[in-house]
């Protein structure tokens, strides 16, 4: 009897060494099955564990990106009638890069986060990583597991034409520092994450965490990345409201690009070929001089469509383009070569011309209300273009622009003196006048009482990066003021009368090269003037979309 006490006392010791040798893991896998555990169905736990594997195959991916992003953020205070009406903004436009630490690269002279540390009782609390970080993988710390955090399915839905599951996903040690603690919506393919919402949790000392919507597309096939950041917070002090929204692309410009990619252009030439130029003249000296002119142009344009600054040409170029042709045929502007548009990529509301190309900012035709208001601002810069304003030539040579990205907009000067900023006004109006848009100049008037009234709160938003902005200086002078005499006076609280659209309401972005398309949005009635929100940020929803491969496109010497 006392050896068989003797050899389970032994064993007893046995199991004891081994428990202790195991890894903490091992102990955790060897307890019995909660009750969490025991509900889990074999699907369920298959899903889970796919979820789990992703995200962390994710993460490994996204540090081989360096997108470019931009953060936009504004203060606000609550009306009664009108909503949440901001009070001043603040702005980030840079890189990211994602290797093995994170850093953030500005375009800008002043940064987002020097703007933020001037803010009431956040002081450097807030960082552009707030926004632009801390949403974009649950696995940085590499605690995003089943042994960290409960999942608890909640429905499947459809987002876009993607079928998903939402599951709310909570941590099992509340106190642990930088945990998730929200929603989130994976895909019914691969189990890939395509929508965060919620929060993290217990911000270390001298750091702050906001709550964040994000969303990831499917850009190239089995990858998904984060494209779209908004935050939003209300109750941290009567003092500090805001709503931030964060937007990446560019993502092609460090993705991995096969050899063959570059040389797979297909020519289609006329038959027969000729060796030779039937037109083998010199050019004649105005020739040249526009040449030289047109060269620094496209110096300039293929610098900033290679920083991911402007968009590719497409067919939103094409419907400015339309409008152009409007204002010449009509003002018999016929001496001057064909005028082109190119789009930025950024929010900030502005516009410039070159030699004989007219730039607009993606966030400037958001908000232009209606097409007689997107005539006037192409008016102004038709009328540089036709008063002699052009671009300096020095850009047509080519080691000017052999700058890196973060030194491209320091590094252009494009910007016109007051005076050609007057006289473009005066014959810009002039052009409006003789053209169709004549009798619907009233609501481009009522466009600038808008800009007027929110330009002093929103100096970021109406500060221009290349070109000139709406407004100038310290009064905030606007252009094309002389429309404004027409204009009905602005009624904030009137339904019915819409001065200004919300940001984002009409070009979307394709976040890996950055080509653009007018948004397939339907209009929607309002219920009163809190939903007018003119220049103000709202959350974006994608509808999100299986990965498509683009159409191979030929190039015909023909056309």
């Amino acid at each position: 009897m006392r050896d068989a006490q003797i050899s389970c006392a032994r064993w007893f010791f046995v199991l004891a060494l081994l428990s202790f040798a195991l890894p903490a893991a091992g102990r955790e896998r060897a307890k019995a099955p909660t009750a969490e555990e025991q509900r889990e169905t074999p699907q369920i736990a298959a899903i889970l564990d796919h979820i789990v594997f992703n995200e962390k195959r994710f993460y490994l991916a996204l540090k081989g990106y360096s997108p470019r992003v931009e953060t936009y953020l504004q203060y606000y205070e609550p009306q009664p009638e009108l909503g949440d009406v901001p009070t001043k903004d603040a702005y980030f436009l840079g890189r990211l890069k994602l290797g093995n630490y994170t850093e953030e690269v500005s375009f800008l002279p002043s940064t987002f986060g020097d703007e933020l540390r001037r803010a009431p009782r956040l002081r450097p609390h807030l960082r552009l990583n707030n926004f632009a970080m801390e949403p974009l993988s649950l696995d940085d710390d590499d605690h995003f597991d089943r042994q960290h955090y409960k999942f608890e399915p909640v429905r499947w839905e459809y987002l876009g034409d993607v079928r998903c599951l939402a599951l709310d996903v909570s941590p099992r040690d509340a106190s642990a520092k930088g945990v998730f603690k929200g929603r989130i919506w994976v895909e019914d393919h691969d189990y890939a994450i395509v929508r965060l919402n919620g929060t993290r949790l217990n911000a270390p000392r001298w750091k702050f965490y906001v709550h964040f919507e994000c969303w990831r597309e499917n850009l190239q096939p089995g990858l998904w990345l984060p494209v779209y950041v908004f935050s939003q917070e209300s109750d941290i002090s009567k003092r500090l409201r805001y709503k931030a929204e964060t937007r990446l692309w560019g993502y092609d410009l460090t993705a991995h690009r096969e050899q063959q990619e570059w040389t797979n252009i297909m020519v289609e030439a006329p038959a027969p070929v000729h060796d030779n130029s039937e037109d083998t003249s010199d050019y004649t000296p105005l020739e040249s001089h526009r040449q030289w002119t047109m060269e620094a142009e496209q110096n300039v344009l293929d610098r900033l469509e290679k920083a991911r600054l402007v968009a590719p040409p497409g067919p939103v170029d094409k419907v400015l383009e339309t409008v152009i042709n409007n204002l010449r045929v009509t003002n018999h502007l016929d001496n001057l070569p064909p005028i082109h548009c190119r789009v930025t990529l950024t929010s900030t509301l502005e516009s410039f011309s070159l030699a004989y190309t007219i730039v607009l900012s993606r966030g400037l035709i958001d908000v232009l209300p209606d097409e007689p208001s997107l005539a006037m601002v192409l008016s102004h810069e038709l009328a540089h273009i036709a008063l002699g304003h052009k671009l300096d030539t020095k850009y047509a040579f080519s080691d000017r622009m052999q700058v890196s990205d973060e030194d491209v907009l320091s590094s252009l000067d494009v910007d016109r003196p007051h005076a050609d900023e007057t006289t473009a006004d005066a014959k810009g109006i002039e052009y409006l006048k003789n053209s169709p848009y004549k009798d619907n100049l009233a609501q481009a008037g009522l466009f600038l009482r808008a800009a007027v009234d929110a330009a002093p709160r929103l100096t970021h938003l109406f500060g221009p990066h290349m070109g000139n902005g709406l407004t100038e200086g310290s009064d905030k002078l606007i252009r094309m003021a002389g429309l404004m005499t027409g204009a009905p006076a602005l009624v904030p609280r009137d339904v019915n009368q819409i001065a200004a659209l919300p940001m984002g309401s009409r070009i979307q972005v394709n976040p890996w090269g950055g080509t653009i398309a007018f948004t397939q949005r339907k209009s929607v009635a309002l219920v009163d003037a809190s939903e007018k929100l003119p220049f103000r940020i709202t959350p974006i929803m994608p509808y999100l979309r299986p990965y498509k491969a683009p159409e191979k496109v030929e190039v015909s010497a023909k056309n």
